[in-house]
């Protein structure tokens, strides 16, 4: 017993311990994933802060150059100094220049592109880059430029007439006091700077997590686990770390919604973006799947460790604390097994400690003196039951003693045929028949009484000896019926009340005169006679029964029941029902015994083996004349 206490114990525990593991590694996975997330979001935020805030002071002065240039469209000196005066003012620039429609200056012929930019730290130089081999007008910055409309960061390029240095542009287009554009302003950057912010982020990340001091993890390797890269417009690398960036071209799979966090399908890859403002670039932050879940990794890993060791820990601990708690059950469990054989008597162990071993033997002591005394008990009960169904099988015979049960009936009669049965839910019940034949009139009845068992019984009887008493002197049904509750209702202290059909068949004529005190209408010929509302027998004493009658032909079947065939069910509480009834009597002719026969095997069929919960009784006359 104890070892299956423990084994129990070390399941629930084992279990307990499995859920609580696998709730902290969903947990673990997903703060990593959120974390990695907020991580990739926080490089991302930096990097593009950082050029937003460029872009933004190029743009003021870019705007406020062009608007200079605007004012000063008069000849391509003004502009000149235009572009100088912002130099000056900008040293961190590479250049500034102005590509203009074609032919808009008609002395400098169709290119005309003044560009100004530094020999050395101190000296601004002019020059006019545009001609023919450098043809602008066909360059994708200079399209993009006038048809955007707005100032823009144009996609890296090299320029062998200007800065002569792999750069990139803010363009902004120039328009005449009209409003017309008439060129293009730019302003060429140095792409060092970029380089500059993504190399920042990057030893930010080195300083993150374990890699700051690790000498067993180069640059190399870390790059292999996180790394930045800005795109062009067209995908192409601008700067950041090595990658090849058609992985990102994948199928894609949003791990955490509002962060822009996504893994790609088939690759251990984790990847923030971002589009950059004022560009067509894309600013992307890679990391890889080990760099993701390292932390929870390593959490996991101490927590089976330990949670193995705990559960080897209750496993011997629990075992011994169980087998010395329990050993005291086994001599109880000795004693229970002789108490079990009818050892009342059978001496029980004592505990020096008082704990609820200690408390059970006392109430098994308490159950022992019990069992005896339930014993000598049960055997006097058993010897009074024993008497009292002796005595119900006696009730039962007198009662069913009372009923006509001899059939045929009335064999030396051709004019009239019957049948009845009636069957008890208990050993004696509530249901009564009855008949005789008194100057050619055949007198018949069948009523069920409220309740069941003995009460039923004996109204039963009395309903029974007043119907063949008040009949000797009267035949019509009427007054037998009112006769019969004013003597049932006498004295009714238990408020019980008998439903009744009672008919008189005039046997020479088929005349039928009948009164049905809330009983169940009677059948003739498949059809169930009209009867008026009467109350049932014992309920009101002043109560005015009426009468009916009707002429029935030679060949008539009359089948009269009560209520505990049609509400008969079976397994599934279903009734028996009258459409039931109907089915088997409807243009039955057959005799009396048959019909009866038919119909108690309908029922059983229909109940099973359902326990009978009412009394059942059916009656069924032929006329034959």
């Amino acid at each position: 017993m104890s070892r299956r206490i423990t084994w129990r114990v070390i399941l629930i525990v084992s279990i307990i311990s499995a859920v609580i593991m696998a709730l902290t590694l969903v947990f673990v996975f997903v703060v990593s994933i959120i974390l990695s997330a907020m991580r990739g979001q926080y490089v991302t935020d930096g990097i593009s802060g950082r050029m937003e805030t460029m872009l933004r002071a190029v743009e003021i002065s870019a705007a406020n150059n062009v608007a200079e240039i605007e004012a000063n469209l008069d000849s391509p000196e003004t502009v000149f100094g235009a572009l100088e005066h912002e130099l000056l003012l900008n040293k961190k620039y590479l250049g500034c220049f102005v590509a203009f429609e074609p032919d808009y200056y008609k002395s400098q012929g169709r290119w005309f592109e003044p560009y100004v930019k530094y020999s050395d730290s101190t000296r601004v130089v002019r020059s006019q880059i545009g001609s023919a081999d450098h043809d602008y007008l066909s360059r994708d910055w200079y399209k993009t430029a006038m048809k955007k409309g707005v100032g823009y960061l144009s996609d890296p390029y090299y320029d062998p007439d200007g800065g002569r240095t792999l750069l990139c542009s803010y363009l902004i287009p120039v328009h005449d006091s009209q409003g017309r554009k008439v060129g293009v302003y730019g302003i060429d950057l140095n792409l060092e700077w970029l380089l500059e912010t993504v190399n920042v982020e990057e030893k930010k990340v080195r300083k993150m997590e374990f890699f700051e001091d690790s000498q067993s993890i180069d640059d190399k390797e870390v790059g292999s686990y996180f790394f930045i890269q800005i795109l062009d417009g067209k995908g192409n690398k601008i700067a950041g770390s090595d990658f090849d960036t058609k992985l990102l071209k994948g199928e894609q799979k949003v791990e955490v919604e509002g962060l822009e966090m996504k893994d790609l399908q088939d690759t251990p890859y984790y990847v923030n973006t971002k589009q950059l403002a004022s560009t067509d670039w894309t600013l992307i932050v890679v990391q890889h799947k080990e760099f993701v879940f390292m932390w929870g990794e390593l959490i996991a890993t101490i927590m089976l460790f330990f949670m193995g060791i705990g559960i080897v820990f209750i496993f011997f601990f629990m075992r011994r604390s169980i087998r010395k708690a329990t050993k005291p059950l086994g001599f109880l469990s000795d004693s229970a097994k002789e108490v079990a054989k009818g050892n009342f008597d059978t001496e029980l162990p004592t505990f020096e400690r008082q704990d609820e071993i200690s408390d059970l033997r006392d109430s098994f002591s308490a159950m022992q003196q019990s069992l005896k005394q339930y014993v000598e008990d049960l055997k006097v009960s058993t010897a009074a039951k024993a008497s009292i169904e002796s005595e119900l099988k006696v009730a039962q015979s007198i009662q069913m003693s009372m009923l006509p049960k001899t059939f045929p009936a009335f064999p030396n009669r051709k004019d009239i045929d019957l049948f009845a049965s009636l069957t008890s839910a208990k050993g004696v019940g509530g249901d009564l028949y009855d008949f005789f034949i008194l100057n050619e009139k055949l007198f018949f009845c069948v009523g069920d009484v409220s309740g069941k068992g003995v009460p039923a019984a004996l109204v039963m009887a009395v309903t029974r000896t007043l119907f063949r008493n008040i009949s000797a002197h009267t035949d019509k049904p009427s007054h037998i019926v009112h006769t019969m509750n004013m003597n049932v209702s006498e004295g009714n202290e238990n408020d019980m009340f008998v439903t009744l059909f009672v008919g008189v068949l005039d046997l020479a004529t088929g005349h039928l005169s009948y009164c049905n005190a809330g009983h169940n209408s009677p059948y003739v010929n498949g059809v169930q006679l009209p009867c008026d509302a009467n109350l049932p027998v014992g309920v009101m004493p002043g109560w005015k029964y009426t009468e009916q009658d009707t002429k029935i032909d030679p060949g008539t079947t009359v089948f009269l029941y009560t209520d505990g065939l049609t509400e008969a069910e079976n397994a599934a509480h279903e009734l028996f029902g009258e459409q039931r009834v109907n089915d088997v009597i409807a243009n039955f002719d057959d005799a009396p015994q048959k019909l009866i026969e038919t119909m108690t095997a309908a029922v059983h069929k229909f109940v099973g083996n359902t326990e009978q919960s009412d009394d059942l009784t059916m009656l069924t006359i032929k006329y034959n004349k």
